[in-house]
Formats: structure tokens, sequence, C-alpha cells
């Protein structure tokens, strides 16, 4: 059983914390969630990820991917909107407070996905960043990284390059971030073990990268976006080709796209 007391709430979120976030790009919670909200979340996304698979991310969609044949990670998109758990994890007021207080912006949830790092021939992730992906441009955007099992270093935990957020932006699909930024490559990473419960927040622009699960067991979590509350869309600023049924220029906005934590009220 969780005590309350080992949570971070936005109640007790320290400026340090938020002062880190800005510095460095990301910021490690150890505990967001509670045995009981990690069980059912963990429930839910293990079955839906089993029964609907969703994309992989491997060498044949990837030229990064240097483990030829091996798996770096099972996805399955829009996960909340198929479960109700997942929803509440995706839209809750512990996670979506805490994103706003470290960014200083109003936000609005921009998509959540079911993570699977599978134990069976594992690759590990390149690192990269997220931006040249999302078609918009400007404000602020960010992941929640819930763990829903234990994540040790053996298990493919994530590691950031602190700091590595403030580098000019790169252009739509510069994935390979160490050819574009050399001097990156030599700058020190931060490995981040997580319990089951805990959670990371990144930047978009934060240099990130995963090893391979080594520990016979998969990985497992919830990565949820967040978009500034004023992001507008633009076709040609990133790699994906969804239509999201607006025009350039047009706010992200409507029922799928809902403001979170305080801010947006």
């Amino acid at each position: 059983m969780t005590d309350d007391t080992e949570l971070t709430t936005p109640e007790n979120l320290t400026e340090e914390a938020i002062r880190k976030y800005r510095e460095e790009g990301y910021l490690h919670i150890p505990r967001v969630l509670t045995d009981e909200e990690v069980a059912e979340c963990y429930a839910d996304a293990k079955k839906l990820i089993e029964e609907e698979k969703g994309g992989v991310w491997d060498d044949s969609v990837d030229e990064m991917v240097k483990d030829k044949g091996a798996t770096v990670m099972q996805w399955l998109e829009e996960a909340e909107t198929r479960s109700e758990a997942l929803r509440r994890l995706a839209l809750h007021p512990r996670v979506t407070t805490i994103a706003e207080m470290i960014s200083g912006r109003p936000l609005r949830m921009f998509r959540s996905e079911i993570l699977r790092k599978p134990s069976d021939n594992s690759a590990a992730t390149p690192p990269h960043i997220d931006e040249p992906y999302w078609p918009w441009q400007g404000g602020v955007t960010m992941t929640a990284w819930v763990a829903l099992v234990d994540v040790p270093v053996e298990r493919g935990c994530m590691s950031f390059v602190p700091g590595s957020h403030k580098i000019p932006p790169p252009g739509p699909g510069d994935w390979d971030i160490f050819s574009k930024y050399p001097e990156l490559s030599w700058r020190p990473r931060v490995t981040v073990p997580l319990r089951a419960g805990g959670c990371t927040f990144h930047n978009e622009r934060v240099v990130h990268m995963a090893g391979a699960n080594l520990s016979g067991s998969d990985r497992l979590s919830l990565g949820t976006v967040y978009i500034d509350a004023e992001t507008r869309f633009d076709a040609d600023a990133g790699f994906s080709e969804e239509d999201l049924g607006f025009g350039p220029g047009d706010l992200i906005v409507g029922e799928k796209y809902p403001p979170v934590g305080t801010f947006a009220g």
C-alpha cells in the first residue's frame, strides 16, 4: 500500500524541481501514482497492447536502429480513448498540474501512448529528440512518461542529456541529433531508473535515449504529450503526415485536446 506522503504532488513540488526542469529539460518524479492506480493502468495497458499490437519501432522503419531484426519499442496511440483508467492517468491532476507548474504555461493534452519495450530481442532506443515529429512550431511541448512496472537500468530506462533542449531547433526529420550537433555526443548523460508509479517529464527538444531491455520482463509505460494551449498547426513543421483536421495556423483545440491543470481551469 502506497503511503501518500511518498507521492509528489503540486502542493509539495519544490521551486528547485521547477528550476531543474527548466535548466536541464527533464525532471524525475519518484512517485506520482498510488499502487492502486498503477495496478489498474497496468492491467488495461497490457491487455490493450497485446490485443491491438499498434506500431513497431525497429530497423525496418529507422536506419538509426543498429540491432538488425530487434525491436526498440511497440506503441499503441490514443490510449486515452481506449481505457477509462488510462484516460484518468493522462488527465490526472497530479500529473497535469505538475506539468503546467514546471512549464509555466497553460497546457492541453495532445495524445497518450502505451509504450512497451519487449524483453525478447530488444534494441536500444537511439538518441533523439521529439520535436521533428510534431506538426506545429513554437510554444511548449512536453511528455510525461509514467512507469507502469519497475524500470531499472537493465529494463531499458531512459537517459537524458541535461540542457540539450537549449540548442537551436533542428529541421523537420532531423532525427540523428548527434550528427547535426556532434558536440552533444560529449556531454554528460543522466540515466534515470524508475519505480512503478514514478515518472519523468521531458521537453520535446531534450536529447534522450534508452538501453535495450535485458531484464527478461517487458517494460510498460504510458507516455502523454502535453502542448501549449496556444499551439497552432503547421503541416510543414514535422515529419508526421497524419491528418489532424486543422488548416495552416489553426489553433489545436477541441474535445480531443482538452485543457488540463490549473492555468486552463
